[in-house]
């Protein structure tokens, strides 16, 4: 097959997985400040098999995610904070193929502090800085949950091939 067909194929699925990984398998927080979910270890996962490419991929799922879950305020920003951490993780596992867990961890750090950093100032932009300071905690939250499931499931997506 096609290399550049295999690259749209796998986007297409990966874009269902990080939908499904988001929207599907999440946990409701109290105060209806959204939910947490695996969908930025699917992106991670995405990073490492798409490369670059998983920003699309990364923030066609979190998009869909957000309009499935009740949430179009919030798609905007999601598109663009969803998409730079597929960008940024798809860079760098691309270029660095074997990256031992410490630096996994820390990619994935990174990126987990741009998720809290954008929806923060999105936030702030939507209600205001009390109600964006009341949600830190829970995208925090978020974060610490993206890299341990981007940690456990990024050896296995290694496997895949394009």
């Amino acid at each position: 097959m096609n290399d550049k067909i295999r690259a749209i194929t796998y986007g297409g699925i990966l874009s269902a997985v990080i939908l499904l990984a988001t929207w599907v398998i999440k946990f409701p927080i109290p105060g209806g400040y959204g939910y947490i979910n695996f969908g930025d270890g699917a992106i991670f996962a995405a990073a490492v098999v798409l490369g670059p490419f998983a920003a699309i991929c990364a923030a066609i799922g979190s998009v869909f995610a957000d309009l499935l879950a009740g949430f179009p305020q919030y798609m905007i920003p999601t598109l663009i904070i969803k998409g730079l951490m597929g960008l940024i993780a798809g860079v760098v596992l691309r270029r660095r193929k074997s990256l031992a867990w410490p630096g996994q961890l820390l990619l994935f750090a990174l990126c987990e502090i741009i998720m809290v950093g954008g929806y923060f100032v999105a936030e702030i932009l939507l209600y205001g800085i009390a109600a964006a300071l009341g949600t830190l905690i829970f995208n925090t939250l978020q974060g610490l949950a993206g890299i341990a499931t981007g940690l456990a499931i990024v050896p296995f997506a290694r496997r895949i091939k394009i």
